[in-house]
């Protein structure tokens, strides 16, 4: 608040914390792809490849929790591998009025522990692999296969892995168009020698508000937990006191005024009683009142004192009005489970649901991490349950490339035609996708047998 007095102008402030809402208690990992970078001596020199792979337990990390993370890699070059650090990294942007500012500042870091594949190759073994590599034989790629089948079990084992610790300070992750607060995680592998090519991968991350917040058992700090604890509570206040038994006193209503003279020459139309209306909502004409219709929604038979029935505005199924609502909401999994339990819908949005629909409405989802629940609590309903291999197919393509493998092993337990068509989803799979998700076809595989 601010004003102006006689002398000096005067301002009053008080902050308010704002939280975003407790993130789901449901984990949403990431396996990093095995990826072969070359090692380049003076930028232009080839002395071999790494190939690194990394498992992150939870890409949705609240403040004040740890992150896990996972590394394997096997060094097949001429270089040793010094060191290998894993960093979080949080950036800060806003624009507004032509003005800009950017900030970038490190959350967390540490390093892994060193083990026997990290260790340089021999002039021999070095020579052995380069004249193998130029005419690949069938022995030659079972190798590069193992190769990934030997990351992806330490990976899972937990041979290597690091814990990094959200600080309570650290900026909740954001999207604005104004503000954007992104966070990251980076591992780079340090090599030995001078002037040599450090490989390195980056994986988005979601910071926000502890789950254990929300009620779910969480890994809260205490601090943490405390914080939110603290802030405080504002109870309403009325905009007019409340009188108990107030007894309605009937007000006369003046007598109209006649209209003015000019108005005589005025054309009158005759009054048309219209049915249905629609009201603009978020740009867009998404809403329409079906007062007349009592089968659409049981509420509409309820009738008002005056004893006529109550037309409820309700939001006329469609694809394009679900994407709207996905794309306007808070919770887009919220949004989508309430229409889930609503006949209408089902019949009009879920029964008849195409493969392209099905991937538009999760491309809807502006936040990444949420895009594999909500695919998965939309399946068993898609065609009344009839979910086949296109519809997991066309939910691949539509996400992200880090997001494919959580979204594979969330799909096939609904996939109702795997036993005949899992070839053709295996065939979408790259080689690393397909040693990740093995378990998942066994266990959906056995459930349908």
């Amino acid at each position: 608040l601010k004003g102006s007095g006689r002398i000096f102008n005067y301002k009053v402030e008080r902050v308010i914390d704002v939280v975003s809402a407790p993130l789901p208690p449901q984990p949403v990992p990431h396996l990093i792809p095995p990826v072969k970078q070359k090692v380049n001596f003076f930028g232009c020199f080839d002395v071999g490849t790494i190939t690194m792979g990394a498992r992150v337990e939870n890409t949705r990390v609240g403040k004040g929790e740890t992150a896990s993370i996972d590394f394997a890699c096997k060094n097949q070059s001429r270089r040793g591998i010094d060191r290998v650090e894993a960093t979080i990294t949080e950036e800060v942007e806003w624009s507004a009025g032509g003005q800009n500012n950017r900030m970038k500042r490190k959350l967390a870091s540490r390093t892994f522990r060193p083990d026997e594949r990290w260790v340089k190759l021999s002039k021999e073994e070095m020579r052995s692999l380069k004249s193998s590599s130029k005419c690949p034989t069938s022995t030659f790629r079972n190798e590069e296969q193992s190769i990934l089948e030997e990351i992806h079990r330490a990976i899972h084992d937990g041979e290597n892995r690091v814990a990094l610790d959200i600080a309570s300070s650290s900026y909740q992750s954001y999207l604005g168009a104004l503000i954007k607060v992104n966070h990251h995680l980076k591992i780079k592998v340090f090599t030995s020698g001078l002037c040599t090519h450090n490989p390195k991968v980056r994986v988005p991350l979601y910071i926000g508000t502890p789950s254990s917040v929300g009620g779910y058992q969480g890994t809260a700090s205490t601090t943490e937990q405390s914080q939110y604890d603290n802030i405080p509570t504002v109870e309403a206040i009325p905009s007019a006191p409340y009188i108990p038994n107030a007894p309605y006193i009937a007000t006369a209503m003046p007598e109209p005024s006649a209209p003015p003279a000019e108005w005589a020459s005025a054309v009158t139309a005759t009054p048309v009683i219209m049915t249905q209306s629609a009201a603009v909502v978020g740009g867009g004409k998404i809403y329409q009142a079906e007062g007349d219709n009592a089968h659409d929604n049981p509420n509409d038979n309820e009738e008002a004192d005056g004893g006529s029935p109550l037309a409820v505005a309700e939001v006329v199924p469609s694809i394009p009005n679900l994407i709207q609502e996905i794309q306007l909401s808070v919770s887009s999994l919220s949004t989508v489970n309430r229409r889930l339990t609503q006949q209408t819908w089902k019949r009009a949005v879920f029964d008849p649901m195409t493969p392209n629909q099905y991937a538009s409405v999760i491309r809807a989802v502006t936040i990444e991490f949420d895009q594999p629940d909500l695919a998965a609590a939309l399946a068993p309903a898609v065609r009344g349950g009839n979910f086949t291999h296109e519809y997991v197919i066309a939910a691949i393509r539509a996400v992200s490339e880090w997001l494919r493998t959580p979204m594979i092993g969330k799909l096939l337990p609904s996939c109702t035609d795997l036993e005949e068509h899992s070839g053709k989803i295996l065939s979408q799979l790259s080689d690393w996708e397909r040693v990740c998700t093995q378990q998942n076809f066994r266990d959906a595989l056995q459930r349908w047998s």
